[in-house]
């Protein structure tokens, strides 16, 4: 979030996010860290797309069924080759060399039921090691951009505690002990707002004071 979104209307009962604003000032004014870069490199390793998981149920479901359809095919040559074995009947050698067909058929699509499978449990796997690894990354991500924000703050406290102090109206001594109005004040002075911010505070005389003092253009209410 942009330091403008911290300080847009001061006012009395304002909240602020002190810690959050000073890393906005910071980064208003160009401040870099030491792990700005690595923190690049994770996100853009987290940028490609994430394979999901895939399921296994239908794969399997298929493996059941062929594997039922050659048991079947199998007893019925056994059958036939029985019946054959028995008679000199053409049509029973028919149905016999059909019914060899069929089982051969059966295996193909029973052989390649199995490789289905099997090639989903790979996908899968694979799957599961790239959603390990992204986890693995973003807490990286997090553990870099706490490191960063630590930073940050620390490049600007000193400023906005002088601001603190040297803005009219308040009576804290630093950025963390000064009001909310305050150190919005000085946390505004210290970063870099392009944008108006509009100023319910009555800290100043008059817009042409509050803006010299904050060195960024207001809305005076």
């Amino acid at each position: 979030m942009g330091l403008y979104e911290y300080v847009r209307v001061i006012a009395p009962g304002m909240t602020l996010d002190r810690r959050g604003a000073l890393v906005a000032a910071a980064r208003s004014r160009g401040v870099e860290t030491s792990v700005d870069e690595q923190i690049e490199s994770i996100r853009c390793r987290l940028s490609d797309h994430e394979a999901s998981v895939p399921t296994l149920s239908d794969a399997r479901r298929r493996v059941a069924e062929t594997e039922a359809a050659l048991e079947e095919r199998r007893e019925r040559v056994a059958t036939l080759r029985g019946r054959v074995q028995a008679s000199d009947d053409d049509a029973v050698t028919g149905e016999y060399r059909t019914a060899i067909r069929e089982l051969s058929e059966a295996e193909t699509e029973h052989l390649a039921a199995t490789e289905a499978l099997e090639d989903a449990r790979s996908r899968a796997r694979s799957a599961r090691d790239e959603r390990d690894r992204r986890l693995r990354l973003q807490d990286r991500l997090e553990n870099r951009r706490r490191e960063a924000r630590v930073e940050l703050v620390e490049s600007v406290r000193p400023a906005a505690d002088e601001a603190v102090v040297s803005a009219p109206g308040g009576d804290g001594r630093t950025f963390a002990d000064a009001d909310s109005v305050t150190a919005a004040l000085a946390v505004a002075r210290v970063g870099t707002v392009h944008a108006p911010v509009a100023l319910a505070c009555r800290r100043f005389s008059d817009a042409a004071e509050a803006m010299a003092w904050l060195d960024a253009p207001v809305y005076w209410l």
